[in-house]
């Protein structure tokens, strides 16, 4: 907030090394760890059990699928029945699990697995949908995300440190490749977590694998460090984001709604910008994260996407075009949003559309930025062609036709 938008780009460049480094470090000791373990690589192609005698409490309603008998140690209700420390044989079905139930399973047993109760308004129908139509959902995911980077704001901002095109293109394709090297690490968390922290799947909190992941593995002081430095990375990841959404959305506040464009607006700016966000945190606390961000990035991808990619590479787009596409688009996408967060329609085909909007609803928005344009023809802005130009020419060049 002091330094201005060149500080935050330098601060998110420092976050980025240490984020690497809370994930890369700890990944190397629990691989190491994996390999002198045996690396049970077979594992993988095996169904997910128990390492060892584990106790499992599940804090909702959950169904438990399995495929043959299962004997467990059950302090809770089980299918309607009460149980207080005593074993019971589970058939091979689907069996209810209350919430507050503590399940003991003993070293070797196959994980069942898990599918949100009715009783929960919002993450059973999106996990069932999820798991009812697998491939839609995860290119749903996959358009939406690579799609909606392009129009965080957080991201596009960045440019304005750029001192040329150059630099922008060059820091465009390093940083893709520095993403692409982090991304490396999630697969073998997840990996490594579906070995030795298997009940993390009954539970939900799969996203805490790459906490308990060291104290399972490495245990003693050296898990509780690398453990303390992942835990330092994920705040580092937090502040990185929030600090440059933070930056970009006061800007806008300060640039275009507010009277005045001094210090003291971009301080009220900035006040607004952490606000809003944080009263809507409150609305929506139990969605999941991975979720909320997939709902995000598919809004993203529905509106500012068509505007940048038609913006720069189509000479017909018009301003009315660029408007009707961002609310057809990013407007459905937001309503679809709204609709999962509801729990609307509950589940189904329905469900799984709205959960995933962005198969949907970037072509909506690329096809009425489109035909609106094309219906107003004599609204294409003047000098765009020239626009275009200095947009594609290379720098050399384009600085001696200015000439």
């Amino acid at each position: 907030a002091a330094g201005g938008m060149r500080s935050i780009t330098f601060v998110q460049a420092f976050q980025y090394w240490l984020k690497l480094t809370a994930l890369l470090v700890p990944g190397l000791f629990l691989v190491l760890a994996w390999q002198s373990d045996g690396a049970p690589s077979h594992a993988f192609d095996e169904p997910a059990t128990f390492r060892e005698q584990r106790v499992v409490r599940v804090d909702d309603t959950v169904d438990l699928r399995i495929t043959a008998p299962l004997a467990v140690t059950v302090n809770g209700t089980v299918d309607g029945r009460e149980h207080d420390g005593t074993e019971v044989r589970l058939p091979a079905g689907t069996h209810r699990i209350d919430g507050g139930t503590r399940l003991t399973f003993a070293g070797g047993s196959e994980v069942p697995a898990a599918g949100r109760g009715a009783d929960d308004a919002l993450s059973p129908s999106r996990a069932e949908s999820r798991e009812e139509r697998p491939l839609y959902a995860t290119y749903g995911l996959i358009l939406a995300t690579f799609l909606g980077t392009m129009g965080l704001p957080h991201v596009v901002v960045r440019y304005y440190t750029s001192p040329h095109g150059v630099a922008a293109r060059r820091t465009t394709v390093a940083v893709l490749g520095l993403i692409g090297a982090f991304y490396l690490l999630p697969p073998v968390y997840g990996a490594l977590g579906r070995l030795y922290a298997p009940e993390l799947a009954l539970t939900g909190d799969a996203d805490a694998a790459v906490l308990l992941l060291p104290g399972r593995m490495l245990g003693g002081v050296g898990g509780d460090l690398l453990g303390a430095l992942v835990a330092g990375g994920a705040f580092a990841a937090f502040l990185s984001t929030a600090s440059g959404l933070t930056m970009a959305v006061a800007g806008v506040i300060t640039q275009d709604v507010l009277p005045s464009r001094g210090v003291r607006h971009f301080r009220l700016g900035t006040v607004l910008a952490m606000a809003v966000p944080l009263m809507a945190s409150i609305l929506v606390g139990g969605l999941p994260v991975a979720d909320a961000v997939g709902l995000a990035f598919a809004v993203s991808a529905s509106s500012f996407c068509p505007l940048l990619v038609l913006g720069i590479w189509w000479r017909r787009l018009t301003p009315p075009g660029a408007a009707a596409g961002m609310l057809a688009g990013g407007g459905s996408a937001f309503l679809a949003v709204a609709a999962t967060m509801a729990g609307y329609p509950g589940q189904g085909v329905w469900y799984a559309l709205l959960a995933w909007p962005a198969l949907w609803s970037v072509p909506v928005g690329f096809l009425t930025m489109i035909l609106v344009s094309l219906a107003t023809p004599g609204r294409v802005p003047a000098g765009t062609p020239a626009v275009l130009a200095r947009f594609h020419l290379p720098e050399e060049l384009r600085t001696e036709v200015s000439k």
